[in-house]
């Protein structure tokens, strides 16, 4: 699979246009990691978005293991919008193969695209709200 054919299947690019996420893979980086080793760790500013096309990673919080993300997963989305510190250490279990897209490059390309802005601001609100209600219950 291509890395435009995965990023039109990942949610919170699902409503992109071929040319939109075509200009997404442009500035997506591919990086591999190996069993343990650290992808982002707890409390540092985020300054990138990942998406897992192959393996699998623990996400941990102040040392527990909370649960575990697999190809098609994600995380670090706002990261894309702010530089705010890590929620949570992102460790891969098994060799992991993501796309990592920068905040510097991901804001670029949407002050050269603004529709791209618009599709996932409407994504990031959606999970807000359904997150927004988990904690209402």
């Amino acid at each position: 699979m291509t890395n435009e054919e995965f990023l039109a299947k990942v949610p919170i690019f699902e409503s992109c246009t071929p040319d939109e996420i075509a200009s997404i893979a442009a500035v997506a980086q591919e990086h591999t990691y190996g069993p343990g080793q650290i992808i982002v760790t707890q409390g540092t500013p985020g300054q990138a978005f990942y998406l897992i096309t192959d393996g699998r990673v623990a996400v941990e919080r102040d040392g527990s293991v909370l649960g575990a993300f697999g190809a098609g997963d994600f995380f670090g989305e706002m990261s894309l919008l702010d530089s705010a510190p890590r929620s949570a250490t992102i460790r891969a279990i098994d060799e992991t193969h993501c796309l990592m897209l920068s905040s510097w490059d991901f804001k670029s390309l949407l002050q050269r695209t603004p529709s791209i802005a618009v599709k996932l601001l409407e994504v990031l609100s959606r999970r807000l709200r359904v997150a927004d209600e988990r904690l209402t219950r």
